[in-house]
């Protein structure tokens, strides 16, 4: 649970092959293109206390020195094992802004996936919401993936001021922000987070098929549908944290932020190419039964040899196009079964 620190804020194409035979299984792996984390914070190394984030590891963000964004120790956000962590947020106050109705933090890292061979980019990071306390005013809590241009391609919100009618407590509503073909929109998910408690957020994106898949705390929201159809360069420029105001004032210059805000740690950006993993069983009749990864718009041929030599692909239904990002098996027909064969799965990117 997050708890208070003031009483007002939250106390390409991959082969791979596996030989089978009586009593052996051997899988061999093509390599894959180098991969990893391109940013990690725990924000241990950060200076605590409100307005510390920006000019701190090259993050930037809006609204310096107005107490709506800052790093909280161990001992003042009160969540025990996980250090420090940032916070956006949390301050009821008047704030003149004459642009927008947001606050931002953000860290660029500028990749292109596609570009790396490492067409797989994966965002997650730690985060809880605490409710307003001192005043009814509440806000939303996003995190947006802009290009490098600086152009958004998508986000997902968590909603903090809808209201159930009869209890008046917030419905905590999980919304995808999308391209609908002309412009971006805010698309309700049947899925809600828990109020006050830490979950994992998880976005990965494929960019050389474009499609995208989010979970929270590994419970699928959506998985592997488009992720920006609309006409600017898709690559990776950055993943912005951001709190969009709920309680625009009559006066257009100015924002009122609720005193609720989110604690958000662990942040994380990293790539990796799509690779094939090939893995082998025996049924009951002692048939193999080849078990690989697959990606979502992949097209995956099973092959067999007896000399490594010469491969074949005339097995029945030992080809498909991957609808989704998952594990995907073939148990090899033949009759009778072979004494000795060699397997591989030949993977086309589209």
């Amino acid at each position: 649970m997050v708890s208070p620190k003031k009483p007002r804020r939250l106390s390409r194409q991959a082969v791979n092959t596996l030989i089978f035979g009586i009593g052996l299984a051997l899988a061999l792996t093509a390599p894959a293109a180098r991969a990893g984390e391109a940013y990690f914070t725990g924000f241990e190394n950060f200076t605590t206390g409100d307005d510390t984030i920006i000019g701190t590891d090259s993050w930037t963000g809006s609204h310096a020195g107005l107490k709506l964004h800052g790093v909280m120790s161990e001992a003042q956000h009160g969540v025990p094992g996980i250090g420090n962590a940032a916070y956006i947020g949390g301050y009821a106050t008047t704030t003149a802004n004459t642009t927008n109705k947001t606050v931002y933090v953000r860290r660029v890292v500028n990749l292109d996936p596609v570009a790396l061979n490492q067409e797989v980019a994966t965002f997650s990071v730690t985060f809880g919401i605490k409710d307003s306390v001192a005043t009814t005013k509440r806000d939303n809590f996003e995190f947006v993936i802009y290009n490098q241009a600086g152009a958004v391609l998508g986000g997902i919100q968590f909603d903090n001021t809808t209201l159930d009618s009869s209890t008046q407590e917030p419905r905590r509503l999980i919304y995808r922000l999308s391209w609908n073909g002309t412009a971006f929109q805010y698309v309700l998910t049947s899925f809600t987070f828990l109020p006050e408690t830490l979950e994992t957020l998880r976005l990965r994106i494929n960019y050389r098929t474009n499609r995208w898949t989010a979970s929270l705390s590994d419970v699928p929201i959506f998985q592997d549908i488009p992720f920006y159809t609309g006409s600017v360069t898709k690559n990776l420029g950055s993943v912005m944290v951001k709190m969009a105001v709920g309680n625009a004032a009559a006066n257009t210059n100015y924002i009122l932020p609720g005193d609720n805000y989110m604690l958000f740690d662990n942040y994380s950006v990293r790539t990796d190419p799509v690779t094939t993993t090939l893995a082998i069983t025996k049924n009951l009749t002692g048939a193999a039964k080849l078990s690989w990864n697959e990606e979502a718009g992949y097209s995956y041929q099973v092959q067999y040899s007896t000399d490594a030599k010469t491969w074949k692909s005339d097995l029945a239904n030992s080809s498909h196009t991957a609808s989704l990002t998952q594990t995907a098996s073939f148990t090899d027909p033949t009759t009778p079964v072979p004494a000795k064969r060699l397997y591989r799965i030949q993977t086309t990117a589209p």
